[in-house]
């Protein structure tokens, strides 16, 4: 998406038709002709860590197709990554691992940052291999306790730059031989201390009729983001159904709040324009419209404007410090 800030020190935006002058579609250029400073504004994308379950069991085949659990799991996460590559800093955590003691976890496959969407892809990817390293196989165990526990680690979570996120995907339910953890208790620790004491969300994903739906509804409901409707976590028995459920929560971890380096002088003559040709209103009750905080110098959009933002269906966002009327071209 692009976007640009422009402070008006003198004038508004105004049509051009002769062919010699800047192109009024061009921000920057109405800002130079009406005497003004292009701002920067930067967008702060969140961080999602996909806690994703690598068990033996999710070789199993979704009832009649030939597709299994894996390669229905590495499609959605690959969808997801392409979606959403910039606007999602991506980490990855693989349970079980493939080093040490079978209920253990050492460090996150991908640790959360800028641009690992690719890594996670190349590396989602040739796990379809039965081959790779990390196809579902031995050991097969369901250590979600210490797989929650090690993506708690991840240092891109202590950020308080960025929102922060998990993502927790299973098929099965905790292994009885794996304690290392605590169990499930332990999983509904980690998760509770994570929201309540971080402030930050897991969701919780079960993919097919095996996974343990009592737990994951404990988990979700922990969690703090928990599924509408009756079932609390996010319930996939199709790789469509889980595609679905992928998209829609990246889409809600999406920020629709970006900074600038400097306060409006006047919120009375600021104002948000996108694709050069919509108004968006103002709107301090955070309904729909945006608003500004100078406490953290950030215009967040909300409502059906920022749903407009995460889908992609605007293009430039235009944000007019000191114009007299709202600058639509």
């Amino acid at each position: 998406m692009k976007i640009w800030v422009v402070l008006l020190l003198a004038g508004c935006f105004a049509k051009h038709h002769d062919a010699a002058t800047p192109d009024a579609g061009d921000p920057a250029a109405d800002a130079k002709i009406c005497g003004g400073v292009q701002l920067a504004l930067d967008y702060v994308p969140p961080n999602l860590g996909i806690v994703l379950d690598r068990s033996c069991s999710m070789r199993q085949l979704l009832t009649g197709t030939q597709t299994t659990k894996w390669m229905a799991a590495v499609a959605a996460i690959d969808h997801a990554l392409q979606s959403y590559a910039t606007d999602v800093r991506w980490g990855l955590t693989l349970f079980p691992d493939t080093t040490g003691e079978a209920c253990a976890q050492d460090a996150n496959t991908v640790p959360i940052d800028d641009g690992k969407a690719t890594a996670i892809q190349t590396l989602l990817d040739a796990s379809l291999a039965t081959t790779d390293p990390s196809y579902p196989s031995f050991p097969c165990v369901t250590n979600i306790d210490t797989g929650i526990e090690s993506a708690a680690l991840d240092p891109a979570l202590a950020d308080p730059a960025h929102r922060s996120y998990l993502m927790l995907v299973t098929d099965g339910a905790q292994s009885g031989t794996c304690t290392l953890g605590g169990g499930d208790a332990g999983t509904e620790a980690a998760v509770h201390a994570l929201f309540h004491d971080r402030g930050i969300p897991t969701f919780v994903v079960g993919f097919g009729s095996e996974a343990d739906a009592t737990e994951l509804t404990r988990l979700a409901n922990k969690g703090g983001v928990p599924a509408q409707g009756a079932t609390k976590f996010y319930k996939a028995d199709t790789a469509a159904d889980l595609d679905a459920v992928f998209q829609q929560i990246a889409n809600q971890v999406v920020s629709c709040t970006y900074a600038v380096d400097q306060v409006p002088p006047d919120l009375e003559q600021t104002y948000v324009v996108f694709d050069h040709n919509q108004l968006v209103p103002r709107d301090p009750t955070h309904m729909i419209g945006w608003d500004f905080d100078p406490a953290t110098m950030t215009f967040t959009m909300y409502g059906g404007y920022c749903d407009a933002l995460k889908s992609h269906a605007v293009a430039d966002i235009g944000i007019t410090f000191g114009c007299p009327n709202p600058p639509i071209l």
